[in-house]
């Protein structure tokens, strides 16, 4: 895969998670996406829950016979695993670099789907910061703009990131437009 398809099949990917709200959106945003961006048969995994998701369904829990990579998930406390399953090749470093770039989002979505959407909605000045981020200011601009500190801009992302139940302002970012 080229360089430019990479970057695009990524995107694809952490764009997939922040739509994510239900296990089935996983089976249709995320397992799918993953599959593309690192070549994988069939992905096993054990939610936030405890409960035991397969893609696509049917999969064995072992899965198929051949060369596995586990991400392991931390959220507030909690652990989740997600396993990918392929048969040739194995899984190179380039691979696993890919892994630990999404699993922060692949984390958050699992999140969501396990134990659903965080129940508080953005504030307006919340709402006004993650704005500007989805446009690419800075805090110090976003705190320029608006007439406060940027202490307080950092404050008003934590609290939306808690609301959005997200851990960066890229997803925020994104998870914020669809809104």
């Amino acid at each position: 895969m080229t360089a430019q398809r990479l970057l695009s099949a990524a995107l694809d990917l952490v764009e997939g998670t922040t739509a994510v709200r239900t296990v089935g959106d996983l089976d249709r945003a995320v397992w799918p996406r993953l599959a593309v961006l690192v070549g994988v048969e069939s992905v096993v995994a054990t939610g936030f829950d405890g409960r035991l998701l397969r893609w696509p369904s049917g999969t064995d829990v072992a899965g198929p016979a051949g060369h596995r990579a586990v991400l392991v998930l931390g959220r507030a406390g909690a652990g989740a695993r997600v396993a990918l399953h392929r048969g040739d090749p194995d899984f190179t470093d380039r691979d696993r670099a890919l892994l630990d770039l999404v699993r922060p989002h692949l984390g958050d979505a699992l999140r969501r789907a396990t134990h659903g959407s965080p129940p508080r909605r953005l504030t307006t000045r919340e709402r006004a910061v993650v704005a500007r981020v989805a446009r690419g200011a800075t805090d110090a601009a976003i705190a320029h703009e608006l007439g406060i500190s940027r202490r307080t801009v950092g404050k008003h992302l934590e609290n939306a990131y808690a609301a959005l139940g997200v851990h960066d302002r890229t997803s925020a970012a994104l998870l914020a437009g669809t809104r």
